[in-house]
């Protein structure tokens, strides 16, 4: 089919059908590739027309997305496909990145603005909209990365909004660092008056151990936890964490830093892994490596079986953790703030000697040490009075071994 047949073109596109009769039946987007004097063909699955239409747009909006365009011009749609293609999917967070985006881009269709906003659209005016419709009653089906999604909310707490909107402003900003629009709006992040108040909660020693003995029930839950517990890492790099290239047990260090996530001020330290860990690690590089994709429903479910509050989350463990070491006057502070990964007021000679003789935090090692020992006599003592089992409705539940 010559071009001027096509049914619909769009840009330099237009639906065609394979010349060398491969799937004859499937409209195919097509463009001319001058260099090798050929066209190029990328499937739209589609069978008929009307349904390959809209597929065709979409492509030729992206493509567009990655070259230069003027604010007022570019679509910001586009823009946001284009960041999770080229870096939101490869986010620790992706998952939060791709609820983000995907969220906005719904709330665009059903606002004024429309879709069809380019990013001068985007006013002050607008996000604020964004909030109200984000913390209200909201409902959406969208396909996201060749997933269908079906999304119903009473409305969510102002911190998850200010969430969505770092991840559209990280969107946003990418295409004005590579140089694809001239300018880029300035996204505020959501007005303290709608943020919870901080989380300040801390886990008992008794709830510790519940949720250590509970987790043990479930490999890669237990993992997980235990891996929390035992360096206070960030729950984003414990999800990535790969024990085959994070741990050294030649030299018994893990590095806390996932391997596909750049070093940045907020990083992930490198540190000795504490005796009962190296066994746990030994055993977990001899096992198949799964990343964990989300903790959501294990936590939730978790929370329920043990009676714990709503706001006992990952990042938990890692306050909890925090908070003991602080409090145990023989852990040097600067011990702390290295290992937590935090900048702190360190000096640069300091954060570079920790930073290359991690074998140099023994005292914060050694607290670790005897946390997880106090915490192991726990679970024993837990474990040897209750059961986890599945109650008649196949939910689990917690019961005393004398009953």
């Amino acid at each position: 089919m010559a071009r001027e047949d096509s049914p619909f073109e769009y840009g330099e596109f237009w639906l065609d059908k394979r010349r060398d009769g491969k799937s004859s039946d499937i409209w195919q987007i097509a463009r001319y590739e001058a260099r090798s004097r050929s066209v190029i063909y990328k499937s739209t699955r589609e069978r008929e027309v009307k349904d390959a239409k809209p597929k065709l747009i979409a492509h030729e909006e992206r493509e567009r997305a990655k070259g230069s365009q003027r604010s007022t011009e570019a679509r910001v749609i586009p823009l946001l496909f284009t960041y999770w293609d080229e870096k939101g999917r490869h986010n620790v967070n992706h998952d939060q990145t791709g609820r983000s985006l995907r969220t906005f881009i719904a709330f665009l269709f059903d606002d004024d603005v429309g879709a069809n906003a380019v990013v001068t659209d985007m006013t002050p005016v607008v996000f604020e909209r964004f909030r109200s419709w984000r913390m209200g009653p909201h409902a959406f089906q969208t396909d996201w990365d060749g997933r269908e999604f079906d999304y119903d909310s009473p409305g969510v707490s102002g911190d998850t909004v200010a969430r969505n909107l770092n991840d559209v402003r990280a969107a946003i900003n990418h295409a004005k660092d590579n140089m694809r629009i001239d300018l880029a709006p300035k996204i505020k992040t959501v007005a303290e008056e709608h943020l919870n108040p901080l989380r300040e909660r801390i886990l008992t020693e008794d709830e510790l151990a519940r949720i250590v003995w509970y987790a043990s029930h479930f490999p890669a839950l237990f993992r997980f936890v235990l891996l929390q517990g035992t360096t206070s890492v960030r729950p984003d790099a414990a999800k990535k964490f790969n024990p085959l290239a994070q741990y050294d047990d030649r030299w018994k260090l893990i590095d806390l830093q996932p391997e596909a996530l750049a070093r940045t001020k907020k990083r992930n330290a490198v540190i000795p892994a504490i005796r009962p860990m190296q066994v746990v690690l030994r055993a977990w590089q001899r096992d198949a490596y799964h990343p964990v994709d989300s903790n959501k429903t294990a936590w939730r479910t978790m929370r329920r079986v043990l009676d714990l509050s709503d706001n006992v989350f990952p990042k938990t463990i890692r306050h909890t953790i925090a908070t003991w070491l602080y409090e145990d006057e023989d852990v040097p502070e600067r011990q702390i703030s290295e290992l937590l990964g935090h900048e702190g007021n360190l000096k640069r000679t300091s954060k570079l000697y920790a930073k290359y003789r991690p074998e140099k935090l023994g005292k914060v090692v050694a607290a670790l040490t005897t946390i997880w020992i106090r915490t192991s006599r726990d679970v024993r003592a837990y474990s040897a009075d209750h059961l986890l089992t599945k109650g008649t409705k196949g939910k689990w539940k917690v019961v005393d071994r004398d009953i």
